[in-house]
């Protein structure tokens, strides 16, 4: 994803004005709108395959306050090439805050608290920031702006599972093709997986890449959901790694192969979902509905009670048979 500064006057009429890196790409380009002339700057987030989503606005008229302050800011920005350079080099971690232009309330909350550099902003995590009434998105987004081009960032939450999405985000956010793949101790996080896959997984016990692969496609999509599945493959194929194959012999329905071989093509993996041909739909049912994710689960735990007689009977035989198969299989 990229981020693009657009400039839209009747002068101007639409016009690209190239990536925005900081907040003084954008004050210079406020600074191409003349004093009588009203228009707008636009910081677009630009995904290939996707509409533009509009970041930020900064609209500008002939007269007022905010007009004036941005056009004096603007004027600061763009003053000279060599000026601009200068204070783009300027902005270090121990640059203060109050040289930063920041709303009045916003200010006022970080010099309460005794922050007074980059460097003590940056010891925050940015959900503090959030947490703040009179902090909203377009000061976190500006300072966000700010920290990158002092090459600083917020800090990491202290609570190990906002963490672990934290990390996720950051990863996430980078080149969407890595140098090197990652290697097999390497935390999931840092395939950069969308959320709800990473919390799937999480809750399942895998926390390294080596468990993940250890999983086909289809024994995953008894952990997370299918959305989940697609995109984990693709970031595993971003940085070089797959699932396991899935068997290349599978039932297309009950009957089509036989049950002995059904039954060594299964694992205690195996979503309870993907029993229905020998469970029954009934049973299957009441398994999910209880809490069975896995064919692991019938083996380990103890029926669930809405069970009828003829379903636990159907359920006991597939225990036993799916026992026996693994048992046949590690000898």
């Amino acid at each position: 994803m990229e981020r693009w500064i657009l400039l839209v006057s009747a002068e101007h009429a639409y016009q690209v004005l190239g990536p925005y890196a900081s907040e003084l790409d954008r004050l210079r380009a406020l600074g191409r709108l003349n004093g009588n002339q009203s228009g707008n700057v636009l910081v677009l987030d630009v995904e290939r395959g996707k509409y533009p989503a509009i970041r930020c606005v900064t609209t500008r008229g002939p007269s007022g306050m905010h007009n004036g302050r941005n056009e004096s800011n603007a004027k600061r920005a763009t003053a000279a090439p060599g000026v601009a350079q200068d204070r783009r080099a300027a902005i270090s971690p121990d640059t203060r805050i109050d040289e930063l232009h920041l709303k009045p309330k916003a200010l006022g909350i970080f010099l309460d608290n005794g922050l007074k550099t980059l460097r003590d902003l940056a010891a925050l995590p940015e959900a503090e920031l959030w947490a703040q009434h009179g902090i909203g998105q377009v000061t976190v987004e500006k300072l966000r702006s700010i920290l990158h081009s002092a090459g600083l960032r917020f800090a990491p939450p202290a609570d190990a599972v906002a963490r672990l999405h934290w990390e996720n985000r950051q990863r996430r956010a980078e080149v969407l093709r890595p140098a090197a793949p990652v290697p097999d101790d390497a935390a999931i996080s840092a395939l950069g997986l969308l959320p709800a896959a990473l919390t799937a997984a999480t809750r399942r016990g895998l926390k390294t890449v080596s468990d993940l692969v250890s999983y086909t496609p289809l024994e995953l999509a008894g952990v997370m959901s299918r959305r989940a599945v697609r995109d984990t493959i693709e970031r595993l194929r971003l940085f070089g790694r797959s699932l396991q194959p899935e068997s290349p012999r599978r039932p297309n329905g009950f009957g089509l192969i036989e049950r002995s071989e059904y039954l060594n093509s299964l694992s205690v993996r195996t979503p309870v979902k993907e029993l229905r041909p020998l469970l029954g739909k009934r049973a299957t049912s009441a398994l999910r509905a209880a809490g069975f994710e896995a064919a692991g689960d019938i083996l380990s735990r103890s029926l669930p009670e809405r069970l009828s007689e003829r379903d636990r009977v159907r359920v006991d035989r597939f225990a036993l048979e799916l026992r026996t198969s693994l048992e046949t299989r590690r000898a």
